[in-house]
């Protein structure tokens, strides 16, 4: 059996997700059944995503993985602005906002690069 292994951009989603998930709980009722479950989806789909980018990461014709890719990228973006808006209505704290940036920005970045690196093939 071949070892499988999630690239890192895996584990930052996967790290994002479960962060944002331990203060899902905590946000006001009505932004956590709107936008904090569209947050979750979003991550649930994206971590979808890596994997299948990743376990095709040999086909011959990687256009699904780039459109996925690029899925991928605009859904963090999705994320981004949600959490904009969370710390915008004080339900996400300063230092737990720039927290989710960062990470926010490393899994864009991989992202780009990991779409760049297929396009070049």
């Amino acid at each position: 059996m071949n070892d499988y292994k999630h690239p890192p951009i895996f584990a930052d989603t996967l790290i994002l997700y479960r962060e944002y998930y331990t203060a899902h709980g905590n946000m006001p009722k009505l932004f956590r059944i709107t936008i904090g479950e569209n947050i979750l989806d979003e991550l649930s789909v994206m971590m979808r995503y890596i994997t299948m980018v990743n376990f095709n990461k040999n086909e011959k014709n990687g256009q699904k993985s780039v459109e996925l890719l690029q899925d991928i990228r605009g859904r963090i973006e999705v994320v981004k602005t949600y959490f904009l808006l969370g710390w915008q209505m004080k339900f996400i704290s300063n230092g737990f906002y720039a927290n989710l940036s960062k990470r926010i920005i490393s899994i864009s970045k991989q992202a780009t690069k990991w779409q760049q690196f297929l396009l070049k093939d």
